[in-house]
């Protein structure tokens, strides 16, 4: 045999052996996908696959325990991720992040690996900001929550870049019949970090209809969203704001009402819009206003920074509820927070 032959043979052996050394002790990740249904609805969660069956089972036992005793609620959250640092110390740390509309609520877990076993060491919670708004939330100061009906429309654009200009959040409520031709719209919607909600389909008084046209109104609508951005709105506010038993009943998803009217729909003067705002306005509240009218969009302009200078911190509907820590329920009605 040739020396090259030889040299061949040995860069092959150690090649073999570097091979069965990785593949054996494979420390590596791989991200699993991990669906819980809950009430139908679907809970995308990534975790970390070690390849080792003690370990593995005890990631999974607490995702499910978790999960089964609601940390994780269908109506707040819209994913949970769990990222990770491998510490050479023999400490995983997990960043669990609880999606809220692009607000992230981030525990630090820190799993304790010994001999083939894991254990919880401690667990560390930490609110972070999304990627849009980079002021703090401070559960200490004032919060409210600005709504819009009946949109989207060429005014709703106007008022998009009012708000991502001040850098606050809103809840839009949109009519499923106006999503058509209007799609890019919703899409900034979702870049800017606003919440979208939804306002029915056809924008019918829902009282008198059966239940299964109650369920056609808002589905369709959700369905429509999510065609666009991907995922499906967690709120509902029926038309006129109008709700019985059986509303309650067949909508399947927390519902928003408020607690000040504007009356923009009546005046369409932004002045008066202004004043009934500042001269009712308090912590917790949520305000109404339709993002169809002209008038609107100016109130909006003087509205935001006049409540930001009065110490208002301006969010989403479910981020409203979530700082005051209060847990949103499917088919219960919600007119302020506290």
């Amino acid at each position: 045999m040739g020396e090259s032959m030889k040299k061949i043979f040995i860069i092959i052996g150690i090649f073999s052996i570097v091979l069965i050394i990785f593949f054996t002790n494979d420390n590596r990740i791989v991200n699993k996908k991990y669906y819980v249904n809950t009430d139908s609805y679907f809970i995308n969660v990534d975790y970390p696959y070690f390849n080792n069956e003690d370990i593995d089972k005890k990631i999974k036992d607490y995702i499910d325990d978790a999960i089964t005793n609601f940390k994780y609620n269908a109506s707040n959250y819209s994913y949970m991720y769990l990222d990770y640092d491998y510490d050479i110390s023999n400490e995983i740390i997990f960043y669990e992040y609880l999606n809220i509309n692009n607000k992230v609520n981030m525990d630090s877990i820190v799993f304790n690996i010994n001999d083939d076993y894991i254990t919880i060491k401690e667990v560390v919670n930490n609110i972070s900001n999304s990627n849009y708004q980079s002021d703090y939330i401070d559960i200490n100061k004032k919060m409210i929550a600005l709504t819009f009906d009946d949109g989207p429309n060429y005014n709703t654009s106007k008022i998009l870049e009012i708000l991502n200009k001040y850098n606050v959040r809103a809840t839009f409520f949109v009519l499923g019949s106006k999503i058509n031709h209007n799609e890019k719209i919703i899409k900034t919607m979702d870049e800017y970090g606003m919440e979208i909600g939804n306002h029915t389909y056809s924008h019918k008084l829902m009282t008198s209809m059966s239940n299964l046209d109650i369920i056609k109104e808002v589905e369709n609508t959700s369905d429509l969203i999510y065609n666009i951005v991907g995922k499906y709105p967690n709120l509902v506010r029926p038309s006129y704001g109008s709700f019985n038993k059986k509303i309650k009943e067949s909508i399947n998803m927390p519902i928003i009402i408020w607690n000040i009217d504007t009356l923009d729909w009546k005046s369409h003067n932004s002045k008066k819009i202004v004043s009934r705002v500042m001269n009712k306005v308090s912590d917790g509240d949520i305000i109404l206003m339709h993002d169809i009218y002209s008038a609107t969009v100016k109130a909006v302009d003087i509205l935001v920074p006049k409540l930001i200078s009065e110490g208002y911190q301006l969010v989403s509907v479910s981020e409203l509820f979530y700082y005051k820590n209060i847990n949103l329920e499917n088919g219960k009605v919600y007119g302020k927070a506290g």
